[in-house]
């Protein structure tokens, strides 16, 4: 046969898919000089189930379970670790239309290592052109696949578990927005939220979050539609989304707390098409009060979202003569 990958006709009409590159990418996987991969559903495959396209099964596994769901939604994991939580993992929620296929080994067959697992799917993921947003990890060995397509994107999220494997899929409901830009008719420079934060280096982001949570109020989107705005009028713009506390509770937790919040806006910031490589979140915890913690009205001031120019921008600004912010009132850190 002189091509790598053959269509084929078997005498009961199933079509195959001959797999010869496979064996030189996963020594070890196949036991076979070429592998014959099934395109129809195995005959031990749940009813009505199928591979998707792009991603067939494991040689050997069948479909225990599968759902389609449209409507539907799924929260996929992407790698964004943090100075302050290098494990952390943020999700983007993808709405659309919805597959999850379950694969287990067929009988007498031997479930291959997490890693041949992982590097399969990989494979595939790379030779249909998607891009690679979490790798699997010890601790999580999960990983998610990327693609925009014309008209919608495409996210794929497996999860190995050495007997079990799990491929949950979205096509999302709509092509993804193109970036937003500002008119240019209208500067940038004339949001006193820009005003302030190009004055000061420095801005108080009025958000809502739910108490002692991560979530913002749904009132808040407006505010995150405006730092969008500003973001797409300044493209040289660099900014550290600082999340804050008061010090009431443990430290760590406020920490955690500060974490998350920060984390979250950075993630609808990205989920608006601005480019991560410009944003960063990081969290301060009770560490850093504008005001007297000793007051409720103190410590309401002091939980808060802050938008800071870092220093890699070139708007950046020197730090206030008390060397700890840029509010030259501000009391000093707690240590």
């Amino acid at each position: 046969m002189a091509c790598a990958d053959c269509i084929g006709q078997n005498s009961g009409g199933t079509a195959y898919i001959f797999v010869m590159r496979a064996r030189l990418l996963l020594p070890g996987l196949f036991s076979l000089a070429g592998a014959l991969l099934p395109l129809r559903a195995d005959p031990a495959d749940v009813e009505s189930s199928h591979d998707y396209p792009g991603f067939p099964r494991l040689p050997g596994f069948v479909i225990s379970d599968f759902d389609e769901d449209n409507p539907a939604e799924y929260d996929f994991p992407v790698a964004r670790p943090l100075p302050i939580d290098s494990d952390h993992v943020e999700t983007v929620d993808v709405k659309g239309h919805r597959f999850v296929i379950r694969y287990e080994p067929g009988a007498g067959v031997q479930a291959p290592a997490l890693l041949q697992t992982q590097q399969y799917y990989e494979k595939l993921a790379a030779a249909a052109g998607f891009t690679v947003e979490k790798t699997g990890a010890v601790g999580d060995v999960s990983e998610t696949f990327h693609q925009a397509r014309a008209g919608h994107d495409v996210w794929v999220h497996l999860e190995p578990s050495g007997t079990i494997e799990v491929l949950t899929i979205v096509e999302s409901s709509a092509a993804a927005p193109p970036p937003v830009t500002a008119p240019a008719s209208v500067p940038g420079d004339e949001d006193p939220l820009y005003t302030a934060l190009n004055k000061d280096g420095r801005v108080v982001l009025p958000l809502t979050f739910l108490p002692g949570k991560a979530d913002l109020d749904a009132d808040s989107q407006p505010m995150i539609d405006r730092v969008v705005a500003i973001l797409a009028a300044h493209p040289d713009l660099l900014l550290r989304i600082e999340g804050h506390t008061d010090n009431t509770g443990d430290p760590q937790d406020n920490v955690r707390l500060s974490v998350q919040r920060a984390v979250t806006v950075r993630g609808m910031l990205i989920a608006a098409h601005v480019d991560k490589k410009r944003i960063e979140a990081v969290g301060q915890g009770g560490a850093q009060p504008l005001a007297d913690d000793n007051t409720a009205e103190g410590r309401e001031k002091n939980r808060r979202i802050e938008l800071v120019v870092p220093k890699d921008s070139a708007g950046f600004h020197a730090s206030a003569p008390n060397g700890m912010n840029y509010y030259p009132g501000a009391s000093g850190s707690s240590q």
